[in-house]
């Protein structure tokens, strides 16, 4: 799952639930649940709230490839720049595993 369906799913999980009332029951504020809902990418004391609101594992959207990617609160990232920068360490990580490889192989 992707952080990008986080947003979808909050919106359905909260249904007809004012925003207000769903924040207090996250245990946030109203203003951060509104972002979430608009994509923005939470930090991740927030993120596990959320998604235990919502009834999902916070590791389908935080683990990549083994990583775990988190971002500061109000760090705003827009979702197509959060998932670049954990290609780039996933990447980052491929080589390293590779450049080990070779050294313990010689």
């Amino acid at each position: 799952m992707k952080l990008d369906d986080l947003a979808g799913l909050v919106i359905r999980a909260r249904g007809s639930m004012g925003i207000r009332a769903a924040a207090r029951e996250i245990e946030i504020s109203p203003t951060t649940l509104s972002k979430i809902e608009n994509g923005h990418i939470p930090d991740q004391g927030t993120l596990k709230k959320v998604c235990d609101w919502i009834g999902q594992d916070v590791d389908k959207f935080t683990a990549m490839g083994g990583l775990q990617i988190a971002f500061k609160k109000n760090k705003t990232l827009q979702p197509e720049t959060a998932q670049s920068l954990a290609n780039l360490i996933m990447r980052a990580e491929e080589q390293f595993k590779e450049h080990i490889q070779n050294v313990a192989g010689h």
